[in-house]
């Protein structure tokens, strides 16, 4: 499954509030917070708007938290820079915090498909 496969999945309240949550602990294992609201009509931004900061901030002082976070979601250098060559007009924080959100999206979308294929 790619991101463009993920579109029909970004309304759905229960992958959202799980993809929050999935966030909000690969965040926590590296000392920051991140706080969701449960409103599903702008998770999307509501969770891009504490993440992007954040991740600027990495991308700026401590590469080395930064390539850990991109490690435990599980983001390759090949996907970064796909994505960098795709949106290069965009800043180098807008388009890994996006990225970031997808491949959670994403974790929580196939864990819930395999879920549903074991009962």
């Amino acid at each position: 499954m790619n991101f463009t496969d993920l579109s029909k999945y970004i309304n759905r309240l229960d992958l959202i509030k799980d993809t929050a949550n999935q966030l909000i602990k690969d965040f926590d294992m590296f000392g920051m917070e991140v706080k969701f609201s449960g409103n599903a009509y702008n998770a999307y931004e509501e969770l891009f708007d504490q993440v992007e900061p954040l991740i600027k901030k990495l991308i700026e002082t401590n590469q080395s938290k930064f390539m850990g976070i991109l490690y435990r979601i599980d983001l390759s250098d090949e996907q970064v820079s796909k994505a960098v060559r795709e949106n290069g007009t965009e800043p180098f924080s807008v388009i890994v915090t996006d990225l970031i959100i997808k491949r959670e999206l994403q974790k929580v979308v196939i864990r819930n498909q395999y879920k549903s294929h074991q009962k």
